[in-house]
Formats: C-alpha cells, structure tokens, sequence
C-alpha cells in the first residue's frame, strides 16, 4: 500500500493511496475496464494491477483478490 501522485495513473490531481496486486493475466484485462483499477505503478503491467483505495471499490472484492495475490506470489 502506498501513496502516489494521482497522476501517475489518470488524469486526476492530488494523492491516492493504491495497492499492487499479482493477478492472472486474463484476469488483469478484465479488471482494467472496470472503474478504480489501473495498470500497475512501478511493476511489471502484464503480471500485477494497481487498485485505489478510496471506495471505489468495495472492500470484499479487494480482499478477495488480495487472496489471489498471495496465492499467485506464495
């Protein structure tokens, strides 16, 4: 979890905080057409995504893919 220059990932100003997640490929290409997800800040974009953390996205769905994460990175 980290803070980053709302820029850095979309057209937006001022500081979000974000998470980088390990996912399946696919699965990246799908999530990247939802809103509140972004092609990774700072690590390989074919292998991880990042998520903000301003509720956009409910915590449920992050934690849930915060469990793929680790299962991908164990």
């Amino acid at each position: 979890i980290a803070n980053v220059d709302y820029s850095k990932l979309d057209n937006k100003t001022g500081e979000v905080e974000i998470i980088n997640l390990k996912l399946d490929e696919n699965k990246i290409i799908e999530l990247l057409k939802k809103k509140g997800f972004y092609k990774a800040y700072h690590m390989s974009k074919k292998d991880w995504i990042s998520i903000i953390l301003n509720d956009t996205i409910k915590d449920e769905e992050i934690e849930k893919l915060i469990d793929e994460s680790y299962n991908l990175v164990k």
